[in-house]
């Protein structure tokens, strides 16, 4: 009898049920069906290190394991990998097609442009990673025309997704998200708004949220400015 049988043979013995505190056990199944309890605490390869319910560690193969427990454990293990800071994360703003000042009539002199984020995303795993999709949250402010205040714009919630299909070990991939349009405004000389205010307005971009999936694993949530995620929730009804 090899290693691995011994051990479930001798847990399959002394089985017992698990307590709340030993909820990250698992009942494992070897090629012939018999069973342990244990958690897995490491893979590396081919090799899998678990830790009985008696406080023993071990490292066994994976393919002493039942197929279902071999996905398992591959599965567990790409969770992990992406647990541990995987992916980095780099926003470029980028701006194109900023106009110089033009006037259509009515005194308002106008600048368009659009702006974007360029995603950049570093693979620091020792795995390769394969379909990755993006979720953005955009917070743009659209800066309102003749209000007292700037306070007075709005906040726009802009969101979309965006793909990676494959990122190697230690490599880097570009992405980006839609471009949205932004105005500048100001009044030329002579006018006044009949209401007295301000003569200028400007959106801007305020910030960005992103959530990266590989497969159906959230990765990693990353935001710029760094606050955004403590101070914002994800919307749901907002979002446009």
């Amino acid at each position: 009898m090899n290693k691995m049988k011994l051990h479930f043979t001798f847990l399959l013995a002394t089985g017992r049920i698990l307590s709340f505190g030993e909820s990250n056990f698992r009942t494992f199944s070897d090629n012939q069906g018999r069973e342990m309890s244990a958690k897995l605490t490491q893979v590396s390869g081919d090799d899998v290190y678990i830790e009985r319910l008696d406080g023993h560690s071990t490292k066994v193969n994976i393919s002493l394991f039942s197929k279902e427990d071999q996905e398992f454990i591959l599965e567990w293990d790409r969770k992990e990998t992406l647990r541990d800071d995987a992916i980095k994360v780099r926003f470029i703003t980028d701006v194109e097609n900023k106009s110089g000042w033009e006037n259509n009539g009515g005194g308002i002199l106008r600048k368009t442009w659009k702006e974007s984020y360029e995603i950049e995303l570093s693979n620091e795993s020792q795995l390769d990673l394969k379909n990755i999709r993006i979720e953005y949250l955009i917070f743009k402010f659209e800066d309102a025309m003749a209000a007292q205040k700037r306070s007075e714009g709005e906040v726009r919630y802009l969101t979309g997704k965006t793909k990676v299909p494959a990122l190697e070990v230690r490599s880097k991939a570009r992405t980006s998200t839609k471009k949205f349009p932004m105005l500048e405004t100001k009044l030329a000389p002579g006018y006044r708004w009949p209401g007295g205010g301000k003569e200028t307005s400007e959106d801007e971009m305020r910030g960005i949220w992103i959530k990266v999936f590989v497969g159906e694993i959230l990765a990693t949530e990353v935001s710029k400015p760094e606050n955004l995620i403590r101070k914002e929730s994800w919307p749901t009804s907002k979002l446009r």
